[in-house]
């Protein structure tokens, strides 16, 4: 592996790189699949080339297997995700992965984050180990993210949000790892190959799916309110599901969400009304909130910046603050030495 000579100081990784790293993508190694590929628990173990110590890293590869993508859609995916994530307004948020560097080789295409993760929210939803406060702290966070993504002056639409494009580091932090659609800001534009490509089943915003490849912001809220939903249900679509298409509408949580809610109610799963932290009001609001964001015509939805609002008034933000749990784990240091 080498340093990029641009101006981020990416590691440039070879194919061979990768394998190390992941142990030859082994199935131990697996996190979760992803739209267009895999991720991977990955460890970089040649201290003194691009760190001082050995890193636990996550691997991103895209699948040559997809069926909506080519070899050269591949590359301008990575090309597209290196630009968006290096960008001066955007490398700093923490609820961004960060770049270690990236492999387009052909027999491997792939990004590698500085990041060492609990697992994908996906997964860990299946798992049900959250606690009312890690989840409420987890939508806070989703939504601040993409605030700022809609707040920027050509405003980004990241479009395939989904609980397998999101992962958690130990300490439940929100990191957003998927841009494979991404469009607006400095990417521009999005592309004709683009609108082909379906969102991911179970977040796809129907209303501008109806219309052919508009997109606009509401999209990002609509599936926004999906994983809110989700996420104080205790509901996710399982992947599994996928294989028998006939079982996916009545698992999908919008779905099930519309057909069970009535006014004023609360759609929280019983186990997380009895936790710690939980507030009947909260539980309310949320499902409110949900509901709003998952509304078929965008101008019922509300923005990213009026959720942002609203889950500030929050009884457990009011009286907690800051919802995160204390540091338990060893922190991973960012400040990776680029130098060969």
């Amino acid at each position: 592996m080498e340093s990029s000579s641009s101006s981020s100081n990416l590691v440039v990784f070879t194919s061979e790189d990768l394998k190390s790293l992941t142990n030859c993508f082994n199935q131990k190694n697996l996190i979760g699949v992803t739209q267009f590929g895999k991720l991977y628990w990955g460890c970089i173990k040649k201290p003194g080339l691009i760190c001082t110590e050995n890193r636990d890293v996550t691997v991103k590869i895209w699948d040559e297997k997809s069926n909506c993508l080519a070899s050269d859609d591949e590359y301008l995916m990575i090309k597209e995700e290196v630009k968006f994530l290096t960008h001066s307004s955007i490398h700093c948020h923490p609820n961004l992965v960060k770049l270690v560097g990236f492999c387009c080789e052909k027999e491997v295409r792939g990004v590698v984050y500085d990041l060492n993760p609990r697992g994908t929210l996906h997964n860990i939803i299946l798992k049900d180990d959250l606690s009312w406060t890690q989840r409420v702290n987890i939508i806070l966070q989703l939504a601040g993210v993409l605030e700022f993504l809609h707040a920027q002056d050509k405003p980004y639409l990241v479009l395939n949000i989904c609980g397998s494009h999101i992962m958690l580091d130990w300490d439940c932090n929100l990191k957003l790892c998927d841009f494979g659609l991404i469009s607006g800001g400095i990417i521009g534009e999005i592309s004709d190959l683009k609108k082909q490509i379906t969102m991911p089943i179970g977040y796809v915003d129907p209303f501008f799916a109806a219309k052919g490849g508009y997109w606009q912001t509401g999209c990002d809220v609509f599936s926004f309110g999906v994983i809110l939903l989700g996420l104080i249900s205790t509901r996710v679509l399982d992947l599994e599901k996928l294989q028998r298409p006939e079982l996916i509408p009545e698992h999908m949580v919008q779905i099930w969400a519309k057909n069970e809610y009535r006014p004023n109610c609360s759609l929280v799963h019983k186990s997380l009304s009895e936790d710690w932290g939980y507030h009947t009001e909260d539980g309310s609001t949320l499902t409110e909130l949900g509901m709003r964001c998952i509304e078929f015509f965008p101008m019922k939805r509300p923005t990213m910046k009026d959720v942002i609002e609203r889950l500030k008034g929050l009884m457990v933000i009011q009286r907690l603050g800051d919802t995160r749990p204390n540091k338990r784990e060893k922190k991973f240091h960012t400040d990776f030495d680029m130098t060969t």
